[in-house]
């Protein structure tokens, strides 16, 4: 170890020097750049070689002005962005998403968090971020196709190097900056917004070529809006509000009350103390009715208490530290600029960005990770995007990706997977109770936004809303996934903050449920009945088909929404049936020509709905749309699922003559 140190001093001494115009390269320091990355991947598990690294200051003094002078040249870019990215990556995942559990290794911990902070100091300049966004937007504007691997790598480290930086935590007392001030975080945002980066990063959110990139683009926008909130975003205007002004007035009056408080308890009293005094405490009954007499000094008085002599209640070492983000308002023009962001974002690339990053997601699933791409950075989009959509001008058209019944199955298998992961992997339970914690603050905003679309009276927001009221409280795992939330709380894994939103989110529910009962009637419970002998008679099926008596159309709508819920997953998941259960749209060999066979599917598809018989309607409805693609009487090829229940429901309440279908 002690030779690599002293190798480490001799290479960091030999790469240049800064004469504060320019950085000069010695003739070998591309092969000293390399030699530090050799050193590094013989990393040890206390990170020796990386903290002293950053003990030496070689960030500061010799690779960022590097990066400023000589970054044009193809040879030292790409060597000196490895290193770059590899002395930047984040703490926790050197630590494999666990907080080291002895001191030593808690020591190490923060120190490395300290020397990432002082990075993210130097690279709070414009200078940097110019040589990087030039660099990107240089390949960027090359055709996809023509790209080189290089290249691709070139777009992937920069964009990591970001999402490092993004990602070292703010520390506050060190920083020691007032409400509104610019912090280190706000002055690289202003500096990447200066620059265009953030300009380049919302075009590959937009792109449909650069789905590769998707995943590292949605980390770094979830780090840029960290420390916000979507209401102060979405209230953040060029004019302050008569509502701001009195807010920040009213804060400034609890500010000075508070202050006087304090002021007044640490008055030294001229009595000795010998001599406490005797006080009578207003509305505080002693044994007698009369009020509680207090022989003590004034500060113990002003401060009385009852449990001084109780026990103090154990609390066990193992339960998790309350650990909160940190929100603050950000400097002023920092909130404009990241405002106008979050609408662009929205407009631009919100859905295709939940579409894309969802389907690769979904395709990785197996694939889980302690730290880098998880699920839970989607999460946390959904719910702030959806947050901000909802409190800025609540716009359907902006969130239709997210407020969608697949979404909200997938959030809800997100839940669901958190909860059973905590249970095997006990080792990185706090890491899945903190994913758990998002995916339950995005189920919260769902519903939130669903509780705000009930309000617009179009008919596109009608049968969104009731389509995915009907999935809340009729489908069993929807409407159970609260009661295991709760039943499943681990306090030495889980956080208070974590309780109350789950509470918060079952106290919404609930009052959603009752509202729904009291418009409905009640919810139908639907209870399994044991199956039946079938009779092979086919006449005696047709006859009991033809001797049901017709509903009218309230008890069909009612039937409908009893069983909405259930199709509606059956449209979202992938339907599993043996081929030879498929129904075929047409009968080859039939007299009657094929064209003239689309009424007959049509009257099968409405019997297998009112049999019961959901995923057989389903499965011969999409086959016939492949049959018969004109006039969409079927629906069309690229329908949503939406659409398709829509187009369901409409064949189920036709008064169309029932037939038996096997």
């Amino acid at each position: 170890m002690a030779v690599l140190l002293a190798d480490i001093d001799a290479t960091c001494s030999n790469l240049g020097h800064d004469d504060g115009v320019k950085y000069h390269m010695e003739p070998g320091t591309i092969n000293g750049l390399k030699h530090l990355i050799w050193i590094l991947k013989r990393e040890g598990d206390d990170n020796e070689y990386r903290r002293y690294i950053g003990q030496k200051k070689v960030m500061q003094t010799d690779l960022i002005p590097m990066l400023m002078s000589n970054f044009d040249n193809p040879e030292v870019a790409d060597v000196l962005l490895r290193l770059i990215v590899n002395l930047t990556y984040p703490v926790l995942l050197l630590y494999n998403g666990n907080y080291p559990k002895d001191s030593v290794g808690r020591r190490n911990f923060h120190r490395l968090v300290e020397i990432l902070q002082t990075y993210k100091e130097a690279f709070a300049v414009q200078q940097a971020w110019i040589a990087l966004g030039d660099r990107l937007q240089k390949v960027l504007k090359m055709d996809w196709a023509e790209r080189t691997e290089e290249q691709e790598l070139i777009i992937e480290r920069i964009l990591m190097l970001i999402r490092n930086i993004l990602q070292v935590p703010s520390c506050v007392e060190a920083e020691n900056r007032y409400e509104k001030a610019a912090s280190v975080h706000d002055q690289v945002l202003w500096a990447l917004h200066q620059t265009g980066i953030l300009n380049l990063v919302l075009y590959i959110l937009g792109s449909e070529h650069e789905h590769q990139y998707h995943l590292h683009s949605m980390e770094i926008t979830c780090l840029i809006f960290r420390e916000q909130t979507a209401i102060s975003l979405a209230d953040a205007q060029l004019t302050r509000t008569a509502a701001e002004k009195n807010r920040d007035e009213l804060e400034l009056i609890m500010s000075r009350k508070r202050e006087k408080s304090h002021q007044q308890v640490r008055i030294p009293v001229a009595r000795h103390s010998r001599f406490g005094g005797t006080y009578v405490v207003e509305n505080m009954k002693s044994i007698s009715d009369n009020n509680l007499i207090c022989h003590q000094s004034l500060q113990n008085a002003l401060k009385l208490e009852f449990d001084t002599d109780k026990a103090p209640v154990k609390k066990s070492f193992r339960h998790v530290k309350e650990s909160g983000t940190v929100e603050r308002k950000s400097a002023f023009s920092v909130r404009l600029f990241l405002r106008q962001f979050c609408i662009e974002i929205l407009r631009a690339s919100y859905n295709n960005l939940v579409r894309q990053v969802r389907r690769v997601l979904e395709r990785h699933a197996g694939q889980e990770a302690g730290g880098g791409h998880d699920d839970s950075y989607l999460l946390w989009a959904i719910r702030f995007f959806m947050e901000f959509n909802r409190v800025y001008k609540f716009d359907l058209e902006l969130v239709s990706e997210s407020l969608s019944v697949p979404c909200f199955h997938w959030i809800i298998t997100r839940i669901e997977h958190y909860i059973d992961m905590m249970r095997s992997d006990k080792t990185r339970a706090r890491l899945w109770a903190r994913r758990l914690h998002v995916a339950v603050q995005a189920y919260r905003e769902m519903l939130q936004s669903l509780n705000t679309l009930q309000k617009f009276q179009d008919d596109k927001a009608k049968d969104l809303f009731a389509m995915l009221q009907n999935n809340v409280f009729y489908v069993l795992e929807y409407r159970e996934v609260i009661l295991h939330l709760l039943i499943n709380y681990n306090e030495n894994d889980s956080t208070r903050a974590y309780l109350r939103d789950v509470i918060e989110t079952a106290h919404m529910f609930f009052k959603m449920l009752e509202k729904y009962c009291q418009g409905t009637g009640g919810v139908r419970v639907q209870s399994k009945k044991r199956a039946k002998p079938k009779r092979n008679n086919n006449k005696d099926k047709q006859g009991k088909a033809s001797q049901q008596p017709e509903m009218d159309l309230e008890s069909l709508e009612g039937l409908w929404l009893t069983m909405a819920g259930e199709v509606s997953t059956c449209l979202a998941n992938q339907i599993t049936l043996p081929e030879e259960d498929h129904p075929i749209p047409f009968d080859a060999a039939s007299d009657v020509p094929i064209d003239d066979q689309k009424g007959d599917c049509m009257i099968r598809i409405h019997s297998l709905l009112r049999d019961g018989k959901y995923e057989h309607a389903i499965i011969l409805m999409r086959s016939a749309r492949e049959v018969w693609p004109e006039d969409d009487c079927f629906g069309s090829l690229t329908s949503a699922p939406e659409d398709e229940l829509m187009l369901l429901k409409e064949i189920f309440l036709a008064n169309l003559p029932r037939v038996a279908v096997s």
